[in-house]
């Protein structure tokens, strides 16, 4: 796997080297075949992709990489007829698959296919885990759940690291730890908002007030304020967003000296991760003293964040480690959310009708104290909010692109009747399943629409004077198994819980307190007015929610 991901990151990020790596990727391809040709142990398989462009042995490796995209939606028209079928990344055989069924057999608890070698790659390429860290992973066969796989036993310093990792993990879906994140970013956030004089118009551009204002007050909720007094929060953010761009060729990174700016990117948000580790979190006497053991914490941030950089001390995890993974958790809480968040307010700042049932609807959930006049955002009242539910819920449908991956790692694994061999890889991308037409469509709206009513249903119901109204209820349009933008299964996205109420939140804030319209379309950095709307970013399709390439300026005045 080492080779393919020093591949393919050339075709993305180091043209001077494509043709040398498509001949290497060609012989490569070339020997694998002829040496372990077709080891499924049944003649019957699923049908075959052609390449693309008929280009033979590579082709549909080339437009995976340079392409995915364009890839997914080949790949969507085939599995129209079929929910299975096959082609080859480079030497590994590859099967993508559709449906429920097989889509749940991919995050059923199974022997069969594991996550974890993609996680390691992860840990590696993007948390910036030291050799000797990885490799205690590696070694570590008992796995994530509290007893241990049949047949395996601890390390030899007695540490379980994927189960130690699970359990601290879980406690971020855990009720308290997403009430304290989400109250704490509810304050940072209106301290922001606060910031814009009341009843004065003035222009932003939205998706980069989003990526500083929002990511601004989830960062410090996450991680305390020491984080932001250590290393500066416009420092901050700029190193992190500039790490988000590289993310996907760090993924399939080529050597440093082939091409270094990715690896120059990643050491710098690295680095500020890491001196506000070694220089204010591991500066506190005793993490776990009775003085500290609050649920947020101004050096520490979070209970959860504490815990977990804590244990994986006590373990012997290096601050390398440590740091990285704490880069990681950025990565978890704003390359996502962000994304959606502005989507979904530029898709209600566009449609004026919808502006005002999300507005009516997020005022209902806000209560006043009568003693400072304070609003408050109720989040168990706005968590109910159908009209506000169904936008969230199809922006995550439309824009969230994530090829959940599995290995085959015990003799074969049985998906949709047939038996794929050792070694292969299971996809099951959010972009097939999500577009389903027949899991998705109505009558008046295609699945390759966004369509913000469509889990929207109307109940009848009576009202004081007799009289009969439909009443909007949220009901998610498709089952379960057909959408799945956190992933699934043992590790399924521990932050999910918070991400949605962060994101309702955000929208709920911003359509309540400002009054806003639309002034143009600017590019990405805000500085030249655009000829088009936004499109979705295709560098981040099957990695990520895919962010929009266009900023839109709004004209607006805080009312509130």
């Amino acid at each position: 796997m080492d080779a393919i991901n020093y591949i393919t990151t050339g075709f993305r990020t180091s043209p001077f080297y494509i043709s040398a790596i498509l001949l290497l990727l060609l012989l490569v391809s070339v020997f694998a075949i002829r040496v372990f040709g077709n080891h499924c142990a049944e003649s019957s398989e699923p049908w075959e992709l052609p390449n693309w462009k008929g280009i033979p042995l590579i082709g549909n490796t080339i437009q995976y990489i340079v392409d995915n995209s364009s890839f997914i939606t080949r790949t969507t028209l085939v599995l129209q007829a079929r929910d299975i079928v096959q082609f080859r990344l480079g030497p590994i055989k590859t099967y993508l698959v559709s449906g429920p069924q097989n889509v749940q057999a991919l995050f059923r608890k199974s022997a069969s296919v594991s996550g974890d070698k993609f996680l390691l790659m992860t840990m590696e390429s993007l948390m910036c885990y030291t050799k000797e860290d990885l490799t205690k992973f590696a070694n570590d066969k008992t796995g994530r759940l509290a007893v241990p796989k049949e047949g395996t036993a601890a390390p030899q310093d007695g540490t379980r690291y994927w189960h130690g990792m699970h359990h601290h993990m879980k406690t971020l879906a855990q009720i308290t730890s997403t009430s304290v994140l989400t109250d704490k970013f509810l304050e940072f956030f209106d301290e922001r908002i606060q910031a814009y004089p009341l009843g004065e118009p003035a222009t932003v551009n939205l998706f980069n007030f989003m990526r500083t204002k929002m990511a601004g007050a989830a960062i410090r909720a996450l991680a305390g304020d020491a984080l932001f007094a250590r290393v500066g929060e416009d420092n901050l953010l700029d190193a992190f967003w500039a790490y988000d761009t590289i993310v996907i060729n760090l993924l399939y990174a080529l050597p440093k000296w082939m091409d270094p700016k990715p690896w120059k990117i990643r050491a710098h948000a690295f680095d500020l991760c890491l001196e506000w580790l070694q220089r204010d979190f591991d500066a506190v006497e005793d993490p776990e003293s009775e003085r500290n053991d609050v649920d947020w914490h101004p050096v520490m941030g979070l209970r959860f964040i504490r815990e977990f950089l804590t244990w994986y001390k006590k373990e012997g995890l290096s601050d390398n480690t440590r740091a990285g993974h704490f880069l990681g958790f950025l990565l978890g809480l704003n390359g996502n959310t962000i994304p959606i968040a502005g989507w979904a307010l530029m898709e209600i700042i566009l449609d004026r009708p919808l502006w005002k049932a999300v507005q009516e609807e997020a005022e209902s959930a806000f209560t006043v104290n009568p003693t400072t006049g304070k609003r408050n955002l109720d989040i168990q009242k706005m968590m109910g909010l159908p009209i506000l539910q169904s936008v969230y819920v199809e922006t995550l449908r439309v824009h969230v692109s994530v090829n959940v991956t599995r290995e085959v790692v015990g003799e074969t694994a049985t998906i949709a009747g047939y038996k794929l061999p050792r070694n292969s890889l299971i996809q099951a991308p959010t972009r097939i399943a999500h577009f389903n037409e027949k899991a998705w469509a109505t009558a008046d709206h295609s699945a390759a629409e966004f369509w913000p009513y469509r889990h929207i249903k109307y109940a009848e119901v009576q009202v004081e004077n007799g009289e009969v109204t439909k009443k909007p209820e949220f009901v998610l349009a498709a089952g379960p198994n057909d959408f799945f933008p956190y992933g699934g299964g043992v590790s399924i996205c521990p932050g999910r819980h918070f991400a949605k109420q962060e994101i309702m939140a955000t929208i709920a804030i911003m359509v309540s307190t400002f009054d806003m319209e639309m002034v143009e379309w600017v590019s990405f950095d805000g500085k030249t007015k655009s000829n088009r709307p936004a499109q979705e970013n295709p560098k981040y399709s099957g990695s990520a929610s895919m962010p929009p390439d266009r900023d839109m300026k709004v004209r607006w005045t805080r009312r509130i």
